[in-house]
């Protein structure tokens, strides 16, 4: 009888409280965000803009400033390398953070500092985190609660698994290169592209994703089913693995978190080293394109 009824209080309790909730929307808007302000404690948020003065100045409540400077460094002569797992699960830790914990990152904008740091996260092995929408200027621009005040937060001991298959090394990107078998974006600006990058590579500057300034929730991410259309136009379908790289991972991050968390493309691998990597190496391929045809002097007159 007793196991019975302990049977039945076990199957309520499952039927009434999710053992693990469904992690949150990849991307969130501020409103979705200021909800979740009503309830303190339900939510960590993450300052991700360069300048800590700004932090100081004003940030969401709660928020604690985790900078791309943070989580690299120059390693190799190769600047702007990934730290290592346990050098990037202690800024975790120490930012009171488990694997569980859910998270959202913002930045000025929807912008590659927020995408950067919320992508070390996820593949350090947090598996909750989002992007706030238009990040700290839209935030701003709706009125939304802004302070300084800061408090203290006890750090975290939980363990991480990171997914070290999300980064790919070059001897892999090479790989790829030589047997054609991926897709490879470039997010860096087109006049970079143009004037290097990685054989076979496709340019996609990351900024398109982006509603420009001048039009409305300017700094927002443009409309999902419109980027999705742009990117499997230029190849990346669900069948085809990927390899997303720019100058040093930065700009690749916002492209890597669309298709990744936002599209959920199941084989999206981002090449840390990027540019600065693969362009100081010797014997890697290196492709141009042609400088435009210079145009014929105007006939005499």
């Amino acid at each position: 009888m007793r196991k019975g009824i302990v049977v039945l209080a076990l199957a309520l309790l499952a039927a009434t409280v999710p053992l693990f909730a469904a992690p949150n929307p990849a991307v969130v808007s501020p409103a979705w965000l200021a909800e979740k302000l009503a309830a303190p404690g339900s939510i960590a948020i993450l300052d991700a803009r360069p300048s800590l003065k700004a932090y100081l100045e004003g940030h969401i409540p709660g928020a604690q400033p985790l900078v791309v400077e943070n989580l690299r460094s120059s390693s190799g002569g190769v600047a702007a390398t990934l730290y290592p797992w346990d050098t990037l699960h202690l800024a975790i830790h120490r930012l009171g953070l488990g694997p569980q914990t859910p998270v959202v990152v913002y930045a000025e904008e929807s912008d590659v500092d927020a995408t950067y740091v919320a992508v070390i996260l996820r593949i350090c092995g947090l598996s909750d985190v989002s992007i706030l929408d238009g990040g700290f200027e839209r935030w701003e621009a709706e009125k939304r609660p802004v302070t300084k005040e800061r408090k203290l937060v006890p750090v975290s001991t939980d363990k991480l698994v990171p997914d070290s298959k999300a980064l790919i090394p070059m001897s892999e990107v090479l790989a790829a290169v030589e047997k054609k078998s991926a897709l490879l974006i470039d997010l860096r600006p087109p006049a970079l592209y143009a004037a290097g990058h990685i054989p076979g590579a496709k340019s996609r500057f990351w900024m398109k994703d982006v509603v420009p300034v001048g039009q409305p929730n300017a700094g927002s991410f443009r409309n999902e089913a419109e980027i999705k259309a742009e990117l499997e136009a230029l190849g990346a379908t669900k069948e085809t693995p990927i390899i997303v790289y720019c100058t040093t991972g930065h700009q690749a991050s916002e492209g890597f978190y669309t298709l990744k968390y936002r599209f959920n493309h199941p084989n999206v691998r981002i090449y840390n080293g990027s540019w600065l990597e693969w362009s100081i190496t010797p014997g890697t391929p290196k492709e141009k394109d042609p400088a435009p045809a210079t145009p014929p002097p105007p006939p005499a007159k």
